[in-house]
């Protein structure tokens, strides 16, 4: 077995494809974004750009540490660097969640849309084909990932432009048939009129959803130990995959919105039997609408894929650190992709997809997993934020810039953190409603897993903190202590090392 994953085999752009196909614009547009449509009703349009601004910032406080940090850990890594080990295995025991929970609820989106469509064909019934569907979405992207990450990333690139190109030209389509329904309006609050959250409350909860959609521009981060020259890569990767779907999910979220009507948008997802975006293709382009299915399909298919790399990374990256069983650390000899990771992550995935699929219906299955996707990495993108300042000032104070590496960054939590008490149901505002069952279970599913993580770390602080070391999660990193001595740019005896102990004056 090789000990190390495929060096210089990820490029610019299968990088940022790779995020971009994670992100799933294609899905993302027509059910992520569109189930914010009951919360935000014709307000939904500002929610995105909301969840953009967001997510720009947290891009561009990612790509500035990427220059510096460049490991398989992702954001666990830069983490464990900024503040402790103990913060960095924390952070990827909530990645590890987030992308694991994203298999399953890609495989119940691409299941529900077969069944819809399929229902009754071979003498199979709605359940049937959405099981089926499950079960092929997760082999597939099981069976990507472990060919490796060149082939899975080339994949992920055909599949992404295939999406974004199709629901483009329908989005066109869509804005041209409005008509005098166009308008800025929906840009602000006078459409947000759902009964319980009006105004600003429904465009904060719309976005949820909206940032649900964006989750996965991180996913390039995973892959720094495999891209060429990843300094540059991984941050222009993850900044790029922001901006471009960002603007692709406006514009489709604009379009379906002027197209339906801003004023009834409320309704939006119980059109077409809850796929309205198939039946929006159905009046528009007749029999056109199969074009449609297949680029989901597909589209769903490369979000699983990319999920799943990223998720069988971070478990690597922590199975080589021996903060999670040493086994996820195996690499298989010719792909060099970790197949253990792999087997464990789909395995779990694919059982809690069919147990949640036939417990709440796949519908309300995976809209409770998109909430746990949503409440889960929201804590992380927030830490990232606060941890680039951190970084620079601890480690590159003389490159240290107060607008770059601290005011953009810190601007991010602005729009993280209402958007994540929304999810996880805490009264912090105002404005925050309550989330309806199942999606309000999100909060509690993902504070019992963060509760197992806290116990792992007491576990390995009091019996092997050497594990929590940062030089265990990053290759070729160097203490608080070398860095000092090397740059004269910190006074060591401020700080601590992984175990506690502070260090001496260098």
């Amino acid at each position: 077995m090789t000990r190390e994953l495929a060096k210089d085999s990820v490029t610019l752009s299968e990088a940022t494809f790779v995020s971009i196909a994670t992100m799933a614009p294609g899905v993302g547009a027509a059910f992520a974004v569109a189930a914010g449509a009951g919360f935000a009703g014709g307000a939904l349009s500002a929610s995105v750009v909301f969840a953009l601004m967001g997510c720009l910032f947290v891009g561009l406080a990612i790509g500035q540490l990427a220059k510096k940090i460049a490991s398989a850990g992702g954001m666990a890594s830069y983490l464990a660097v900024a503040f402790h080990g103990a913060a960095g295995f924390l952070a990827g025991w909530g990645t590890l969640l987030v992308y694991a929970a994203a298999i399953p609820y890609l495989g119940l989106l691409v299941g529900s849309m077969l069944g819809g469509a399929l229902d009754g064909a071979l003498g199979l019934g709605y359940t049937g084909w959405w099981i089926v569907g499950c079960l092929l979405c997760v082999g597939v992207a099981a069976l990507l990932n472990f060919l490796g990450a060149q082939f899975g990333t080339r994949v992920g690139l055909t599949l992404g432009a295939l999406e974004i190109i199709v629901l483009l030209v329908i989005s066109v389509w869509m804005i041209v048939k409005a008509g005098d329904r166009n308008g800025l309006a929906v840009f602000g609050t006078a459409f947000a009129n759902v009964d319980g959250f009006q105004g600003f409350s429904g465009i904060i909860a719309g976005a949820i959803y909206a940032f649900l959609a964006f989750i996965g521009f991180d996913a390039a981060v995973p892959l720094a130990e495999e891209a060429r020259d990843p300094q540059k890569t991984i941050a222009r990767a993850v900044v790029g995959s922001v901006i471009g779907v960002g603007a692709f999910f406006v514009i489709t979220t604009y379009a379906s919105t002027v197209y339906f009507g801003p004023e009834k948008y409320s309704g939006f997802l119980q059109y077409g039997n809850g796929d309205p975006w198939m039946e929006m293709t159905r009046n528009l382009w007749g029999a056109g609408w199969v074009i449609l299915l297949v680029t989901l399909l597909s589209s769903g298919l490369a979000s699983a894929n990319g999920a799943g790399m990223a998720a069988t990374r971070t478990a690597w990256a922590l199975g080589r650190a021996r903060t999670l069983p040493a086994g996820l650390a195996r690499l298989h000899q010719r792909f060099a992709s970790p197949v253990i990771a792999i087997a464990v992550v789909f395995s779990v995935a694919l059982a809690v997809a069919i147990v949640a699929g036939l417990a709440f219906g796949p519908v309300d299955a995976f809209t409770m997993m998109g909430t746990v996707l949503t409440v889960a990495v929201l804590p992380i993108y927030m830490a990232v934020c606060i941890a680039c300042p951190v970084y620079y000032l601890r480690f590159h104070r003389a490159e240290f810039r107060v607008i770059r590496h601290g005011l953009l960054p810190l601007l991010g939590l602005a729009f993280l953190l209402p958007t994540f008490c929304a999810g996880a149901g805490i009264p912090l505002f105002s404005f925050v409603g309550e989330l309806s069952y199942p999606m309000n279970l999100a909060g509690y599913i993902v504070g019992a897993w963060w509760i197992a993580g806290v116990a792992a770390v007491i576990y390995l602080q009091m019996r092997h903190p050497r594990r929590l070391d940062p030089a265990e999660m990053i290759p070729g990193h160097r203490s608080v202590r070398e860095v000092a001595s090397a740059t004269n740019e910190i006074d060591v005896a401020e700080y601590s090392d992984v175990t506690g102990k502070t260090e001496a004056r260098a």
